[in-house]
């Protein structure tokens, strides 16, 4: 947030380039890391919130003196740009026109001289206690990143009116987390040692109802990047990039804006939308059919020298094929029974073909591309 220097060699200055009207930074940061959406109150008093218009360019304002130089029609910037604190800068209120002082969120306008930088005040009273928003927010993402849901969804909109499914334990976790001084790995360690961790995602009669508290784990798709990858890795080939070396990974992209029918099908982020890193993680109908017909996934299992072709061609036994393809998709081998259907899909007669098919039939399963 208070990030400066080169888009090309802090990669933290591109939220900068990426959104740089000062409206439009100051709504993203509220939403990214306090939870609060403020961007309906930047025209109008939210009807059932708590935020004005004040609350909105106040906030906005701290971003006033943020410069930008240099770079060439943001957000799709083709050179580099630099990103400083001009020594003076403000912002006019929407409604009425006059200079809006920076405001934290429930507080008073704050007057800045022009050796401190207002970005600094802001990220220092987001971690400190008196912030209530920072510490709830983050203790949720992290929780939705390992448990599959947050406590309060969408994670980034934390209200009255979108209570938490368990409050007690979201304010335990923020105290816990801000009482470490906001170390992440300590959250996630809390979060991993807890029980609710270690349940199981079948259900059972008494859980088998619950999608809110918790009773039990939830599955969860991978994310397309992941996915993506995943599809590589178990069929050992290469995706190709633009503006990426050869054997680049989709995890290691640097732009959303990278051409893939995969990773769109499959929710990656979209850099129009505000916050741009926010995905949807629905399954849907098109990612179901794109696995079952897409050309490009069909190329990979054909390709002559990808693992398929590989195994049909080597001198293992059917069954021994049978237990590769069950370890590599699923990290375990397969029952008697699968065993025993894998077996009859895979014939003497043209074997490569037969193999294409079998792990055409289990990259297509639930359990291949959903974390259980």
């Amino acid at each position: 947030m208070t990030a400066k220097g080169s888009t090309w060699k802090n990669g933290a200055t591109v939220i900068h380039r990426d959104r740089p009207l000062v409206v439009e930074i100051g709504s993203s940061v509220s939403q990214l890391f306090l939870g609060v959406r403020l961007e309906c109150a930047k025209c109008h008093h939210h009807p059932f919130e708590v935020w004005s218009q004040d609350d909105f360019f106040g906030f906005a304002a701290f971003f006033a003196r943020v410069g930008h130089n240099g770079g060439l029609s943001p957000p799709i910037s083709g050179g580099e740009e630099l990103i400083f604190t001009k020594p003076s800068g403000s912002l006019r209120h929407g409604r009425t026109g006059a200079n809006v002082l920076p405001q934290v969120l429930l507080g008073d306008p704050l007057t800045i001289g022009p050796d401190k930088d207002p970005r600094e005040v802001l990220a220092d009273w987001m971690t400190s206690p008196e912030n209530p928003f920072f510490a709830k927010v983050m203790a949720n993402r992290v929780w939705s990143e390992i448990m599959g849901r947050g406590l309060v969804e969408p994670v980034d909109d934390i209200r009255a009116t979108n209570p938490s499914t368990n409050e007690e334990l979201l304010e335990f976790l923020a105290e816990d987390f801000r009482s470490y001084d906001y170390d992440v790995k300590h959250l996630i360690a809390t979060i991993m040692k807890s029980h609710v961790f270690e349940l199981s995602s079948t259900p059972v009669s008494r859980n088998v109802g619950d999608q809110r508290n918790f009773a039990r784990a939830y599955r969860h798709r991978m994310r397309a990047e992941v996915l993506l990858d995943a599809v590589n890795d178990v069929l050992d080939t290469e995706e190709t990039f633009a503006a990426m070396p050869p054997g680049s990974r989709a995890t290691q992209l640097w732009t959303y804006r990278s051409s893939s029918l995969f990773l769109d099908t499959f929710g990656r982020p979209d850099p129009n939308q505000d916050p741009p890193c926010e995905r949807s993680s629905d399954s849907t109908t098109p990612q179901i059919l794109h696995l079952m017909n897409s050309p490009a996934l069909n190329k990979k299992l054909a390709n002559d020298s990808g693992r398929v072709a590989r195994l049909a061609a080597s001198d293992m036994a059917n069954s021994e094929i049978i237990d590769e393809a069950y370890l590599l998709m699923f990290s375990r081998r397969p029952t008697a029974e699968e065993s025993k259907k894998a077996a009859a899909s895979l014939p003497s007669k043209d074997r490569r073909l037969s193999v294409e098919d079998l792990f055409w039939a289990l990259l297509n399963t639930p359990e291949f591309s959903f974390i259980d």
